[in-house]
């Protein structure tokens, strides 16, 4: 199932790879991917990466303001 039916494909087929990548090097991105690899295959797994990937950049977005990973904030996060 595509990400969503109005895109571009150059731009999702880079999501999707960046997706496929950042559970390495996000705590938070390999608990979305863990999970959702529990509950499906892979590539059900590496969808909601991205989609959670396009969340933080929608909120960045949003409040104008610069990326913080959770790991450097220094407090302990919600799960």
């Amino acid at each position: 199932m595509p990400i969503s039916k109005q895109r571009n494909k150059h731009i999702q087929q880079t999501l999707v790879e960046a997706a496929k990548l950042a559970p390495r090097y996000s705590h938070e991105l390999a608990l979305v991917y863990e999970r959702e690899r529990q509950r499906g295959n892979r590539n059900r797994a590496t969808l909601a990466v991205a989609r959670k990937m396009v969340a933080y950049m929608l909120a960045v977005d949003r409040r104008k303001q610069d990326f913080v990973p959770v790991e450097q904030l220094g407090g302990t996060a919600a799960a």
